[in-house]
């Protein structure tokens, strides 16, 4: 088994050399003796001991606490003291290189040993500890969710790069920084600031606000996360501190919305379907009934659109039904709705409409845009529509007398030959059931 190394710094010979001799019958291996502070330092670099002994009182202009802080800081090498000086200040200046342990001159065996065996067994244990740490920041860095700590303040201690990007800080520019000036938390349903205060919460007095969805607002935008905290134990089992971690929920939300969208609109044209158009009628219905508005459904068929289908294929057909779906789209207000009901049948909703005449005028025009072929793939395929107009309130008063209507008045044009458009009418009705 390898012997830990000393490295013995003292500049009186013979006090050295009793050190020395102390040091190599307890077992352990001198790596280097030296007398003074830079070449401690040196040494120090050099060799890699295990353990240093450190005389406090050095010949030249440093001595052994500025040589032990400088170890400290370059090489991370546990020290003790050997010092004949005991007064207050001198062993102040000494606390700031966090030493492993103090010895007095002169120097007894049995007490060096034993400082040295409790320093060796602090500096492996602070090792495994800083491994650990080390371990455990690497984890934290690495996950794919925020993480945040705070001391019992309240103030921010650790900080990984998704919770940077999330509260739009970085970590050195967070640390010692209280949690609220770092994290902004909004209620996702009212908008309002979550108010947090950490004393209290690691206190007890109530429950913490920081569990569940809100939004962070950082310099750019809301986040939607979900927020989860922990608290932080000390060794008597009292709140020392609290850990949140931070779920990004964006591209949950997307995707939520993504389904949510997907359910009310058609896949092929992006148009909306059929349960969305007839919210938008129940809501256009009920909004002319209270101001006495007019309300227009135009049903909308493409004549002999299974030609299409069986000359040119059915992705040509679905190519065309995309290419009817954008040429309407561009033709009406932002407040009407062009919607598929399946296969080439689409409807046209037309709100707010201070007069009838004003429905006729959108048919004509619809009629008119399908005067001009599609380009399907290079293709250029004609086609025109059946159309069949229905006004509320004297065509129906309720969204499915009118959408029947509508589609009696499409027959009819289907019937007089197609490329053209009917308003219902009762005679229509009666033709029907003849």
């Amino acid at each position: 088994m390898e012997k830990v190394r000393i490295l013995i710094v003292e500049d009186e010979g013979l006090i050295a050399r009793d050190i020395e001799n102390m040091v190599k019958n307890a077992g352990y291996a001198v790596c280097g003796v030296v007398q003074s502070g830079p070449e401690a330092i040196r040494q120090a670099e050099l060799l890699e001991p295990d353990l240093i002994l450190m005389d406090i009182i050095l010949q030249g202009d440093m001595d052994g606490i500025e040589a032990a802080n400088i170890i400290r800081d370059q090489c991370g090498l546990p020290v003790i003291y050997l010092t004949s000086h005991a007064d207050e200040t001198t062993l102040e200046r000494a606390k700031l290189s966090e030493p492993l342990g103090y010895t007095l001159k002169p120097v007894e065996q049995k007490e060096l040993m034993t400082v040295m065996e409790l320093a060796l067994y602090k500096y492996k244990m602070e090792l495994k500890l800083r491994e650990r740490e080390e371990w455990l920041g690497t984890i934290l860095q690495s996950i794919g969710e925020g993480v945040l700590a705070t001391d019992r303040t309240g103030c921010v201690t650790f900080m990984n790069p998704v919770a940077e990007k999330l509260t739009g800080w970085r970590q050195q520019e967070s640390i010692g920084k209280p949690l609220t000036s770092i994290l902004h938390a909004v209620d996702e349903d009212n908008g309002k600031l979550v108010r947090i205060s950490i004393p209290e919460i690691l206190a007890g007095h109530f429950k913490s606000p920081l569990n569940g969805t809100v939004q962070i607002v950082n310099y750019q935008e809301k986040i939607p996360v979900e927020l989860n905290a922990t608290l932080i134990r000390d060794a008597k089992d009292g709140a020392s501190g609290l850990v949140l971690v931070l779920y990004d929920l964006t591209e949950r939300k997307r995707y939520e919305e993504k389904l949510r969208y997907n359910a009310v609109h058609d896949h092929l044209t992006d148009l909306p379907n059929r349960t969305l158009f007839f919210d938008r009628l129940s809501m256009a219905l009920a909004q002319a009934q209270r101001d006495s508005h007019l309300v227009a459904i135009i049903m909308l068929d493409l004549d002999e659109f299974k030609k299409v289908n069986d000359t040119q294929g059915h992705n040509a057909g679905d190519r065309l039904l995309q290419g009817v779906a954008s040429r309407l789209t561009h033709m009406f207000r932002r407040s009407d709705t062009i919607a598929r009901l399946g296969g080439d049948e689409f409807v046209l909703l037309l709100p707010d409409l201070p007069y009838s005449e004003v429905a006729r005028n959108v048919a004509e025009r619809i009629i008119h845009c399908f005067q001009k072929p599609f380009d399907i793939e290079g293709v250029q395929i004609a086609t025109t529509a059946s159309l069949g107009v229905a006004v509320f309130p004297g065509d129906g008063e309720d969204a499915e007398t009118l959408i029947k209507n509508a589609d009696i008045a499409m027959y009819r044009s289907k019937d007089e030959g197609r490329n053209r458009y009917n308003v219902y009418s009762r005679e229509q009705r009666e033709c029907l059931r003849h």
